[in-house]
C-alpha cells in the first residue's frame, strides 16, 4: 500500500512537471515568429551590376543609385504593413545604402582607372 500511494504521488508530479513543460514550450512557440520575421536576423544581399554603366558621367553614377535603392529595398522588404515592420524596414534601407557608398566610390574610382 505504502508503494502504490508513492507511485501515485511520482506519477503526479511527474504530469504536474510534464505539464508545465509543455505549456512553457508551447508559450515559447507561439512567441517565436513575432521574432522570426526580423530582417536583422540573416544577413542579405544582392548583387548590383554597373557593367553596362559609365560611371564617370552623373547619369551613369544616377542609374547606379537607382538600382541601387531598387535592390535595398527589395532586400530588406518583409510584406509586413504594420508600423514597427516600416520602421524596420526603412532602417534597413539606410544600412544597406550607407553600407554600400564605399562600394560604389571605389567601383567607380576602379572604372576610371581601368577605362
Amino acid at each position: 500500500m505504502f508503494t502504490a500511494s508513492n507511485s501515485i504521488i511520482a506519477r503526479t508530479v511527474l504530469g504536474t512537471v510534464g505539464t508545465a513543460l509543455c505549456a512553457g514550450l508551447c508559450l515559447v512557440g507561439a512567441t517565436a515568429p513575432a521574432h522570426a520575421g526580423s530582417i536583422y536576423d540573416t544577413a542579405r544581399s544582392q548583387n548590383v551590376s554597373y557593367a553596362d554603366l559609365d560611371l564617370a558621367s552623373t547619369q551613369g553614377r544616377q542609374i547606379l543609385n537607382n538600382r541601387i535603392k531598387h535592390a535595398a529595398r527589395a532586400v530588406c522588404a518583409t510584406g509586413n504593413i504594420d508600423v514597427q515592420s516600416m520602421k524596420d524596414e526603412s532602417r534597413c534601407v539606410r544600412v544597406a545604402l550607407d553600407s554600400a557608398k564605399p562600394k560604389v566610390v571605389a567601383a567607380a574610382s576602379d572604372r576610371r582607372t581601368v577605362g
